[in-house]
């Protein structure tokens, strides 16, 4: 029975609701609610019109069971039958409504509701047709009204109620109707002017925040091309510095000078490293430092030349950090790691690095260990002359951390242990 049901108000509303889709208009609207009126009119309709004419039949009024027949009639077509054009279809609805009020008015007088239909066919006229039908409609009460005392005046109607003043008292009842529906006719079209302004004035804001949102988006990706091309160059050029100074460790014959070249081409890397992530990246804000530690690590272990078998295990999380962390932290990986494969297993053939970075709350967690031969004692910042350690130290200022470097208290190695707080 549902699915009857559902069908039926498919068909019902592609028959009322033509091809005018838009819900930006009052036009909308009034096929809206003339499809939603039409769904109920034929099953309520058929259900109170079966029973009214067989009372009718029943009483012997064959011209009331014929106007009964033909009511089933035309709602059955306003409702199903799919040849009528949608104003064709309404206009049909208001000849049923006006039918209904001339035939109540006609057969029951002011005791029926036929001066109710009278001022629902302006209403309805007003909901779903345009103001000028509405203004028809008043012509037509007036008309209805003027007939029916006609009747009245020559005996053709029963009219009980004030036998000296039949006509007068029948037109001021009336009159009540009438001008009910010069009222609506009046204050509706107002009340209609003003929502069809607030929709068009909805619609012209819609219009311009999407122009708006739109442009935002061009002027977003045209700076962001900007920004990835200038993330691309930047480490296009640490590149070029780094080749460099890789190429002159190459010809320096002093070991020390050597040394420190190749630190600067690892640092250099580092920050190249940052940029290139970013660029590679849809997130020019943050960057996945986890995977970055990765090929930063990696790319120190093919750049020093250090023959040791050196196996690197990672416990790490998934932290996003912004280019003012991600660079010192990278330089902070690139100064630890470079001294466990230059100092950690000199007396040593194979050697392992764990580095674990995790995340608890806001704070990150870096750890670098190894089982290489450790230090004498922890590293002191205020005695140490190392570059390193200075740029450690440094660098973990600019992330308002905290750092230590000492031996493993538990086995052989170093332990560098770093926390901060993810901006």
């Amino acid at each position: 029975m549902s699915k009857l049901w559902e069908k039926y108000k498919l068909r019902v509303r592609q028959n009322c609701m033509g091809d005018f889709t838009r819900i930006d208009g009052l036009q909308y609207w009034r096929n809206r609610l003339f499809a939603s009126i039409v769904v109920y009119l034929f099953p309520l309709g058929i259900l109170i019109l079966i029973p009214s004419a067989f009372v009718v039949y029943s009483l012997s009024l064959p011209a009331l069971t014929a106007a009964y027949f033909l009511f089933g009639v035309a709602i059955t077509l306003i409702s199903l039958y799919g040849g009528f054009e949608l104003n064709q279809r309404k206009y049909l609805f208001l000849t049923l409504i006006y039918t209904v009020a001339t035939v109540l008015i006609f057969f029951m007088g002011e005791h029926g509701a036929g001066l109710t239909y009278l001022f629902g066919a302006t209403i309805f006229a007003l909901l779903i047709l345009p103001t000028k039908a509405g203004v028809l409609t008043i012509y037509i009460n007036v008309a209805v009204c003027l007939i029916h005392a006609a009747l009245i005046h020559y005996q053709m109607v029963d009219y009980p109620l004030r036998e000296s003043y039949q006509v007068a008292s029948w037109l001021a009842i009336s009159a009540n109707s009438i001008l009910l529906s010069i009222v609506s006719v009046i204050f509706l079209p107002m009340l209609f002017r003003g929502l069809q302004e607030t929709i068009e004035s909805q619609q012209n804001l819609k219009h311009n925040l999407i122009q708006h949102q739109h442009e935002l988006e061009e002027s977003l990706e045209e700076k962001e091309t900007l920004l990835a091309e200038i993330h691309h160059r930047v480490k296009n050029n640490l590149a070029v510095i780094s080749g460099m100074l890789h190429i002159q460790s190459f010809k320096e014959s002093d070991k020390e000078i050597q040394e420190k070249l190749l630190n600067s081409t690892l640092r250099v890397k580092s920050m190249a490293n940052i940029h290139e992530q970013l660029y590679q990246s849809k997130n020019f804000s943050k960057m996945e430092f986890d995977e970055g530690l990765k090929k930063l690590v990696d790319t120190i272990l093919t750049t020093i030349n250090h023959s040791k078998e050196v196996n690197v295990h990672y416990d790490l999380d998934s932290i996003h950090l912004n280019i003012n962390q991600a660079v010192p932290c990278s330089l902070i990986v690139n100064e630890v790691v470079t001294n466990c494969l230059k100092h950690a297993f000199k007396d040593q053939d194979t050697g392992k690095i764990e580095i674990s970075l995790k995340k608890s709350g806001n704070e990150v967690n870096l750890k670098i260990l190894d089982d290489g031969i450790g230090i004498s004692e922890p590293i002191d910042d205020s005695e140490s002359e190392s570059i390193g350690v200075e740029l450690i130290q440094t660098l973990t200022k600019q992330l308002e951390g905290q750092y230590f470097y000492k031996s493993r208290s538990e086995g052989k190695g170093t332990l560098f242990e770093l926390s901060f707080a993810v901006n």
